[in-house]
Formats: structure tokens, sequence, C-alpha cells
């Protein structure tokens, strides 16, 4: 049996004008002002990340599964085996928040743990939610 080969190769840090900059999987990421130390840090952060976070390409004519499709498969598990009042609580968390921010275009194996880091942010800023219940949906 053939195991897939993972990716996880450091992006090229690039400059942009007078700012450090990467690209990977098709996004800028600037990372500060060029040779600072605090570009360099977050090169180095962000290389972690990749490293720690290996992705699998997805098999030979698989289709890529997007963020919207898995939490529309979770809502409708849950509808099924969930309260009312649970089920409600996780269609206006995916809904309002998670798939807003990541639903459509954003492929699974690409949502990491910094997109769940901005989901929850999203949910602290919008004050509809106590700190201890979103520390716990997001948990």
């Amino acid at each position: 049996m053939h195991m897939p080969k993972l990716i996880n190769r450091n992006p090229k840090l690039s400059k942009l004008g007078k700012y450090a900059v990467v690209y990977y999987r098709s996004k800028i990421h600037c990372l500060g002002r060029h040779r600072t130390p605090e570009a360099l840090t977050a090169y180095n952060r962000l290389c972690a990340e990749i490293q720690s976070n290996p992705v699998l390409p997805p098999p030979c004519g698989e289709k890529r599964v997007t963020v919207h499709e898995l939490t529309a498969a979770f809502l409708d598990h849950a509808q099924i085996n969930f309260d009312a009042t649970s089920y409600s609580f996780h269609r206006v968390i995916i809904l309002d928040f998670l798939d807003k921010l990541y639903g459509n275009d954003t492929p699974v194996e690409e949502f990491t743990s910094c997109c769940l880091k901005l989901v929850r942010d999203e949910i602290v800023r919008s004050r509809r939610f106590y700190r201890n219940i979103v520390n716990r949906c997001t948990g």
C-alpha cells in the first residue's frame, strides 16, 4: 500500500513594499515590516504551525469537502439526535459565525486552529453569549 506524501513545506519569505509576506495556500500573509524581529518571529510561528499541521492532498478524483458541507451534515445529525434547545444553539453558532466566515469556499482540511480562534473571537465580539458558553462551544 502506498502512503500519500505529506504536504508541509515551509513557504518562502518574500518582500512586498516594506513588508515581509508569505504566499501560502493561495493567500498572502503579511508578517510585519521587512527585516524586523517581529516579522521573523511571525514567519517562524507560521512555519511551526505548518509543520505541526501537515496537510494530506485529497485523493485523486475526490472532491474537496467544504466547511459548509460538513456543517450542513452535522446540523442534519444534530436535528435528529439533539434536543431542540441544543440543536438551536449549535445552529446559531454554525450559521451566524462559522458558516459566515468559512462556509462556502473553505476546504475542511484548510480549517486550522487559527480559523477556530477567529470564529471564537467573532462570537465573543458579538456579545450574544456568556464567556463560559463561548469557551464550551469552541472547546
